[in-house]
């Protein structure tokens, strides 16, 4: 069954696409569109001025009826039976027999040929409305039309993911198991070790997951300066180079538990994997907002750091970030990014209504 809903862009990256394309379009058929009506608005001007000396002409002629205006005045040299024109009138010039200084002026009012103007204009600018709902139209099938190849790009992308995420379980699920029946024959170092690469494993397959379908949310309360806590001391270990200054304070949000903890080990481990190595990685956690920074090389774009798959350095996806503003926007928190004196900042700030503080 047909639906309207095929035809409309279905995410951001869509509609984006779909607005350049159409504005694109748009922009060249109205740009055309203008060339063509002033043209054709000179042409009826001109057309308009040789009918008038026509209507001079013939008038002229016989000077039969009060059609037009007509005078005696002064003839310097001026030629007669053309269309001449002065600042009141565009007039033409008739020979009185046997008299060479004066001439007959029949003439029009140029406040008349304005009128007549504007009556021009008025129809061609009703064509031109006309013309422009049809360019409206037009842009948007041509723009749709263009979208064709990202959908199916996007559509690839889906599936793959989703193929990704289905072969991903099986060997996870058997490294877990492996993992629990080894316990007893590692050492609680190589344990801790292992038990943390299998956490990453798990955390890629989760931050590809949400690409692959909406978010759906559970809302619980939730005390996020455990989940802060836990993560930062997870990635201490792992990088135990880089120097880190807290300040958690309490604070209880109503939220989704697998959203939240994404958004804080995306936030977290985005400031270790980019540790620029001067000053330490800055974790505060307040009412209002969970701010992570760290030293950094500059970011050109920082605001660009949320789309999918961009990237500015060689290491990462390009998924972290673009999780963390998909999952906040879910909750109806607000993602900020931001460089400054060498230093990048990310800022989550909660929401004070649904899925913000408890």
């Amino acid at each position: 069954m047909f639906s309207i809903k095929k035809l409309l862009p279905r995410n951001r990256y869509e509609r984006e696409s779909f607005l350049k394309a159409f504005l694109l379009f748009f922009a060249v058929l109205e740009l055309s569109l203008l060339a063509v009506f002033a043209l054709l608005y000179k042409s009826e001007l001109e057309h308009r001025r040789y009918a008038l000396f026509l209507e001079l002409k013939n008038y002229g002629l016989s000077l039969e009826g009060d059609e037009f205006p007509v005078d005696v005045v002064y003839r310097r040299s001026e030629p007669f039976y053309e269309l001449l024109e002065d600042e009141q009138s565009y007039y033409i010039l008739v020979p009185i027999p046997g008299v060479e200084k004066e001439a007959i002026k029949i003439y029009y009012p140029k406040e008349a040929f304005k009128k007549d103007a504007f009556g021009v204009l008025k129809k061609l600018l009703t064509k031109f409305l006309l013309a422009s709902l049809a360019a409206l139209v037009i842009s948007a099938l041509f723009a749709r039309y263009a979208l064709k190849p990202l959908r199916r790009a996007l559509d690839l992308i889906e599936e793959v993911t989703r193929d990704i995420i289905h072969d991903m379980n099986t060997p996870l699920t058997t490294l877990k198991i492996n993992l629990a029946m080894a316990k007893g024959k590692l050492t609680p170092a190589q344990y801790e070790r292992l038990s943390f690469a299998l956490k990453q494993l798990e955390s890629l397959r989760d931050n590809l997951s949400p690409l692959d379908r909406e978010v759906q949310l559970k809302l619980e309360e939730l005390e996020l300066s455990s989940l802060v806590k836990k993560e930062l001391e997870e990635l201490k270990k792992l990088y135990p180079g880089v120097p880190v200054e807290s300040s958690l304070k309490p604070v209880r949000v109503t939220a989704d538990l697998h959203a939240v903890t994404r958004i804080v080990s995306n936030a977290l481990s985005n400031a270790f994997k980019h540790y620029g190595g001067k000053g330490p990685v800055k974790v505060v956690l307040t009412d209002e907002a969970l701010v992570v920074e760290n030293p950094s090389k500059p970011v050109k774009h920082p605001e660009r750091l949320f789309e999918r798959f961009y990237r500015e350095s060689q290491r990462g996806m390009g998924l972290g970030l673009s999780i963390v503003k998909k999952l906040s926007e879910a909750l109806g928190w607000e993602v900020r990014a931001s460089y400054e004196k060498g230093r990048f900042r990310l800022t989550v700030r909660f929401s004070r209504e649904a899925g913000g503080q408890a």
